[in-house]
């Protein structure tokens, strides 16, 4: 007998969010007719800037040339399911056609460090920032299937620069910080394969659950 195996692909993206999720019945006819209804998780996450919210939004409307601003974009699993993230930033470029080629907003991560996170996070060729571990939920994170994974990211970067080119008149658009999560089980044929993925196959796993 062949069997099919059907993947469920539960997705969540910020900022506009979609839960996906949804219940199967199964049917038996004994004595009688029998419903056993089973519930599938769902994926939910949250993206957060305590930073920013504190201090770099405070700074933001009177900035200058080459100030840093406090910006910390961190991604929590609030859902039922372990997950895989991934971000992306836009606006990093929005000086460059009116102060030149080299006047780009740059990042930073620790102190003075400059660029992102990459020993967390991988950037690839999509354009997104993929994390490198998987997210656990909080009744799975640290167990004996989940040692080293938690619950929440580490920052992607905690400051943004502004470049040394502006002057007075220059006007900033927000930095917009886009997150997106994926299930992740289903992605392996074992957890210990899942864990083990590479960024391009953690990748292929959001095109096969509809996020190109």
């Amino acid at each position: 007998m062949k069997k099919k195996v059907i993947t469920l692909c539960l997705t969540l993206s910020l900022a506009t969010i979609a839960i996906v999720g949804g219940t199967l019945a199964y049917f038996t006819d004994t004595t009688g007719s029998k419903e056993n209804v089973f519930t599938v998780g769902n994926v939910n996450i949250e993206l957060t800037e305590p930073s920013w919210d504190s201090t770099g939004s405070v700074d933001a409307p009177e900035i200058y040339p080459g100030e840093a601003l406090a910006k910390d974009p961190t991604v929590t699993n609030v859902g039922a399911n372990p997950c895989f993230v991934r971000m992306k930033v836009t606006g990093l470029d929005q000086f460059v056609g009116t102060f030149g080629s080299d006047a780009m907003i740059t990042l930073r991560h620790g102190e003075y460090v400059a660029g992102y996170d990459s020993t967390n996070w991988t950037l690839h060729t999509d354009g997104y920032y993929y994390y490198n571990k998987v997210l656990a939920t909080d009744a799975t994170a640290g167990d004996e299937y989940n040692q080293g994974l938690g619950t929440v990211t580490e920052p992607l970067f905690n400051q943004i620069v502004m470049p040394t080119q502006l002057t007075n008149n220059a006007v900033a658009t927000p930095i917009v910080v886009y997150a997106e999560a994926v299930q992740a089980q289903g992605a392996q044929p074992s957890w210990s394969a899942v864990k083990s993925m590479t960024t391009q196959q953690v990748a292929d796993w959001f095109t096969t659950c509809g996020m190109p």
